[in-house]
């Protein structure tokens, strides 16, 4: 399973909540057998995590599960990369590992977010913070990818959403995907 380490600060901000977590090997074992009978995959190992929460709930965090779900996009960006959800940082610090990576772009709609998250990342100057909705953004520059990663949960739902923005920066990205992508479709179409 992959990992990423995190460093960030704990604390509240409004409605929203950064904090570590613990899973046990209970946990982990509890969680994972889920995954297995409902035929999907992503495992989580216990350990000592980063949690991001709005309203009591968990919105993302950096369990092997989640970094999973990013990492094909993490190893093929590259250039200028377009960002919509800053969550905890794990794909900016991702990206921001990789030499290859001329600057990133997130566009996060939540104040509070920016505040628990954005200050352990904006040291770098290839990142650029943007307070608005990614639905609202209007980029003034091409982007080599693009990662949209703004929804809480996986379901069919969120599938006319990711095909929007996917039209909508389609002349602005080189190539683009979001969190969960094919899941969604296939729940979305019932396959």
């Amino acid at each position: 399973m992959r990992k990423v380490e995190l460093n960030l600060p704990t604390g509240v901000s409004g409605d929203w909540e950064l904090k570590k977590f613990t899973i046990t090997p209970e946990g982990e074992k509890m969680h994972n057998l889920g995954e297995m009978i409902n035929g999907r995959n992503r495992f989580i190992e216990a350990g000592e995590y980063y949690g991001l929460y709005c309203d009591g709930k968990i919105i993302m965090s950096n369990t092997p599960a989640e970094v999973n779900d990013h990492y094909k996009f993490i190893q093929k960006a590259q250039g200028k990369v377009l960002i919509g959800g800053l969550g905890l940082g794990m794909v900016l610090k991702c990206l921001l590992d990789k030499n290859d990576v001329t600057k990133v772009v997130v566009v996060e709609q939540s104040p509070d977010v920016i505040k628990l998250v954005a200050s352990s990342y904006t040291n770098d100057p290839r990142v650029e913070i943007v307070n608005e909705s990614i639905f609202e953004y209007k980029p003034n520059e091409h982007f080599d990818c693009a990662w949209f990663d703004i929804w809480d949960d996986i379901s069919g739902e969120e599938y006319p959403e990711m095909k929007r923005l996917h039209r909508r920066f389609g002349r602005y990205v080189g190539w683009s995907d979001s969190w969960c992508r094919n899941q969604s479709r296939r729940m979305y179409y019932g396959s």
